[in-house]
């Protein structure tokens, strides 16, 4: 065994992390003496006792441990890079608290050093989705990569918003890469992957435990050159990489909401802090000092009109009735909806079953509906 099949093992020893296995190699050496150190010798070293001791000694002598995990990473496509590795996301290395492994589908690379996060509450509001897609399209068309968690909300809006101009993205997960979550998600993760990568600390069967995500979040910013804040509660866990992102020299943006708004409350208590207020894309291009580098994508107003006018060109009565009556800025339901067209209800919910399908409307939670904005769709 070599000392990255080694750091692979490790990994899957829980509760041992990259500041744990430091102080392992200040007691012992290298990977090699630690791999025959003693139960007795690992618990003398400082944060490890005699629990995490047995279990690094019962798992780092199990190499049938490494043989499944590296079989179950092929089997979904996904490569594994260490920190001794040439592959390994160099912004990584200079945080305080690096993986000491990143399993990954998709591909990091050089470019993604210019990267931004975008992130936010998952009970978030229509606008606030709306804003981080605008966002992230604009800064993927201006050559930024833009990262985020993947989550409901914001974090799926972010990673949208990128893939509409085409340009990278990457997710960073708080479960292993064997399932991914949430499981609605799983298409919006191919797609990642295929213009990134969706990466992941945990070994390739980790749940998506409450305690894994506030871990992930310095892993967010820690690839970012800055980290905006859509949308949160007082206690969201965007707040966590807000955090991490300070504690990394990372620089803060939030976007400024509703002042009544519950997932307005986080963004503008970091704006009291002196995060940088975002309105618009430049306020993040100038604050990093990044020279825009546009991708190869439409320009956005073709986009729009060419988009809107494939999709709108051979529409029923109703769903021109329907189109009428939603906004993009607020939701209805079937009944009220009904009641503004004089449609049946059952002809409004097949119809609008149709434009979802043309991608023309979106369902939100609780059956309600809104026309979708196509200017940089």
């Amino acid at each position: 065994m070599d000392d990255r099949e080694r750091l692979i093992l490790l990994n899957l020893v829980p509760e041992v992390g990259s500041l744990r296995t430091q102080r392992l190699l200040d007691a012992l050496g290298s990977l090699r003496e630690l791999f025959v150190a003693s139960e007795e010798q690992l618990k003398q070293v400082d944060g490890i006792g005699p629990v995490l001791a047995n279990r690094i000694v019962t798992q780092c002598r199990t190499p049938k441990l490494i043989e499944e995990e590296l079989r179950l990473a092929k089997q979904t496509a996904c490569s594994i890079v260490t920190r001794l590795d040439a592959g390994f996301p160099t912004p990584l290395k200079q945080i305080p608290d690096p993986p000491l492994v990143l399993y990954m589908k998709g591909q990091w690379v050089d470019e993604d050093q210019v990267a931004v996060a975008v992130v936010g509450s998952r009970r978030s509001s229509l606008y606030g989705q709306q804003l981080a897609e605008r966002l992230a399209y604009d800064l993927a068309i201006r050559g930024a990569t833009v990262i985020s968690g993947l989550a409901r909300g914001i974090d799926a809006a972010a990673h949208r918003g990128a893939l509409k101009a085409h340009g990278r993205t990457l997710a960073v997960l708080g479960n292993g890469l064997a399932s991914i979550y949430p499981p609605e998600h799983e298409e919006l993760a191919e797609q990642v992957a295929e213009h990134g990568a969706v990466l992941s600390e945990y070994p390739m069967r980790m749940e998506p435990l409450a305690q894994n995500f506030p871990r992930r979040n310095r892993l967010i910013s820690g690839l970012s050159l800055g980290v905006v804040i859509v949308e949160a509660a007082r206690r969201s866990g965007a707040l966590i990489t807000a955090d991490c992102a300070l504690e990394q020299g990372r620089e803060v943006f939030a976007v400024p909401g509703k002042v009544d708004s519950v997932t307005s409350q986080g963004t503008h208590q970091l704006l009291k802090q002196g995060a940088r207020l975002v309105t618009s894309v430049e306020d993040i291009l100038e604050e990093l000092r990044l020279e825009p580098v546009p991708v190869n994508t439409p320009d956005r107003d073709a986009v729009s009109t060419t988009g809107r006018a494939a999709a709108t060109g051979n529409l029923t009565d109703p769903e021109r009735a329907l189109l009428e009556a939603l906004k993009p800025d607020e939701s209805s339901d079937v009944d009220s909806l009904a009641v503004k067209t004089g449609l049946p209800v059952s002809i409004c919910a097949a119809t609008l079953l149709g434009l979802e399908l043309k991608r023309l409307v979106k369902q939100l939670p609780g059956k309600r509906f809104v026309v979708v904005e196509r200017a940089w769709s």
